[in-house]
């Protein structure tokens, strides 16, 4: 099969799936879209961090890639806490009674995952390929553990983690890829059945595949598939913008019309 999608069809088709995702995840009660919608969007996310994979390779560089996708994390967990403390009337955890840092920071943010995924990738690659002295190479060590739980509370945490791993170490291999990732899917398939089946009151089967859902990443196997190794697009600014700049837009608009049906605004 001729393999025929660019790096830039594929960030459009992320990003039409990411729009999908996030109106079903907050609008979807109050314009009646079905459960099942969920699991459309779920290779969106492995999607990007693919990208962000060839991303890494194909920069110029590294240090400035990383910067980009922290400072669009810092903003936000802006926008995010501006949100918050809008709809929010305490950020104390209900069952310390302590300020929950959490809380104020709940809510999407790819970029810092991706941001902490490239330097976790970085870290390890530098491992791999650079011959560094004993000391250095613990300290970089030592930087890649305490950089784990970091990732572990981001958007995705250890599923894209381990994602990210996958698409690293498999690179430009399509076949390691899809039976690594056949198998960890299998994995996440087989616990959801697991809860289903021994959490009793867990809901019906639907309610269990549509809720936890992760086993769907799956799905971004065909899209892997038919990239054929190129960037495409023209390389306008805008086009190498888009992300940037449409992420957190969509995001404050689907806010806003959220709130608007619940009458806050």
């Amino acid at each position: 099969m001729r393999k025929f999608l660019t790096a830039f069809d594929l960030k459009i088709i992320g990003i039409v799936f990411m729009v999908v995702d996030h109106v079903k995840t907050y609008l979807g009660p109050f314009i009646g879209l079905p459960a099942w919608i969920s699991l459309l969007g779920r290779f969106v996310a492995p999607l990007f961090v693919f990208l962000m994979i060839e991303g890494f390779y194909y920069t110029r560089d590294r240090k400035k890639y990383f910067i980009r996708l922290f400072i669009g994390g810092i903003l936000m967990h802006g926008i995010n806490i501006v949100y918050n403390v809008f709809i929010k009337d305490s950020f104390t955890n209900p069952y310390t009674g302590e300020f929950d840092i959490f809380s104020l920071l709940q809510g999407q943010n790819i970029f810092m995952t991706l941001a902490l995924l490239l330097l976790f990738i970085w870290g390890i690659d530098t491992l791999r390929y650079t011959n560094l002295k004993f000391g250095k190479k613990t300290l970089l060590v030592s930087g890649l553990f305490l950089l784990i739980p970091f990732i572990f509370v981001s958007e995705g945490g250890i599923y894209e983690l381990i994602m990210g791993l996958i698409f690293y170490f498999f690179r430009g291999n399509i076949k390691n890829i899809m039976i690594t990732v056949v198998l960890f899917t299998s994995v996440l398939f087989a616990h959801t059945l697991y809860n289903y089946f021994s959490i009793e009151g867990i809901g019906t089967l639907y309610q269990v595949l549509t809720f936890s859902n992760e086993y769907m990443m799956i799905s971004v196997l065909p899209f892997i598939y038919l990239y054929n190794g190129k960037r495409g697009g023209n390389g306008s600014v805008w086009q190498k913008e888009l992300f940037y700049c449409f992420y957190p837009i969509h995001l404050i608009i689907i806010y806003l019309v959220q709130d608007k049906f619940l009458g806050r605004i």
